[in-house]
């Protein structure tokens, strides 16, 4: 039997992106605080509240979501994605993973609609194979860049994960930021 971790309806994926729309990222790139007093302090700055540390940051953002801000391992090291999981399911057996993956193309389609509208169109990004969708991750794409160069790169993706075992979906969206000014040290744009 399917199970569903995560299921945001559009109008709290929109709630999300409305309130990540206005976050300082410049203050957010930089890095993670350290001590837990000052960590503290700075996810109050955005109106987050910090959960837990886990390949960066896990925080309560006001609208109730958990938003993951994923950096490399250490203190001081840039923020380089925003993430938030609007859907996922995992299917049991493989079975059910046809079932699982046209619930995802559907809530897909919703979420990104629910996008498109506060955003615009989305742009490309790169051809199939620079997608990596051939190997079937992510499944679907849409992302919205802009000219601002420390402006996030706003992606909605589904994952889909199939083949010899039940797989299931994950839609997630995700600011990244700008490259690691160190790349040699760490990650730069985790797309």
């Amino acid at each position: 039997m399917a199970s569903v971790i995560a299921d945001h309806p559009p109008q709290e994926l929109a709630a999300e992106l409305s309130a990540l729309l206005r976050v300082d990222w410049r203050a957010v790139w930089p890095g993670i605080p350290d001590g837990e007093a000052e960590r503290a302090e700075w996810c109050a700055a955005f109106g987050w509240e910090p959960l837990w540390l886990q390949s960066g940051l896990w925080v309560r953002t006001p609208q109730g979501g958990r938003l993951h801000l994923a950096s490399a391992p250490g203190p001081g090291r840039p923020v380089t994605r925003a993430s938030y999981t609007v859907w996922k399911a995992t299917a049991a057996e493989e079975s059910e993973g046809e079932a699982v993956l046209a619930v995802a193309l559907d809530r897909y389609a919703a979420h990104l609609a629910r996008m498109t509208a506060a955003l615009g169109a989305p742009g490309r990004w790169g051809d199939a194979e620079e997608r990596g969708l051939e190997s079937g991750a992510p499944y679907r794409m849409a992302q919205w860049r802009y000219a601002n160069p420390l402006a996030p790169v706003i992606v909605l993706d589904l994952d889909h994960r199939a083949g010899g075992y039940a797989g299931g979906g994950t839609i997630s969206l995700a600011f990244h930021g700008p490259a690691d000014p160190s790349p040699d040290a760490g990650p730069g744009w985790l797309l």
